[in-house]
């Protein structure tokens, strides 16, 4: 999947099904790990309980966004999305539609 991804421009979506994990474990769980020589992309529910997204772009730089999903419940499915645009020089993560949101711009 890694050498199709296009690092400069792009989305991934996918569900988290019910009864997964806790979101206020405080364990780590890696949902997405992809990479090839051109960047990565890198999605965990951290220790500190909150959802983050790495947007690697090899020889350019790293830009992360975090939304804190600690009141998150696992007897619900939650929907993640995250995008990222060199363009528009920013990387986005949604849960739930939008239910939650968070920005950063890229500055490279």
């Amino acid at each position: 999947m890694a050498n199709k991804i296009n690092f400069k421009e792009g989305s991934i979506n996918f569900w988290i099904p019910e009864n997964v994990f806790d979101f206020d474990d405080n364990q780590t769980h890696i949902l997405v790990n992809q990479g090839n020589l051109e960047g990565s992309i890198f999605i965990v529910k951290d220790g500190d309980n909150k959802l983050k997204f790495f947007h690697v772009l090899l020889g350019k730089g790293r830009t992360d966004v975090v939304i804190d999903v600690q009141e998150l419940l696992k007897s619900e499915k939650h929907m993640i999305t995250a995008t990222w645009s060199i363009s528009k020089k920013e990387i986005n993560l949604y849960i739930d539609g939008g239910k939650k949101h968070n920005t950063t711009k890229i500055t490279y």
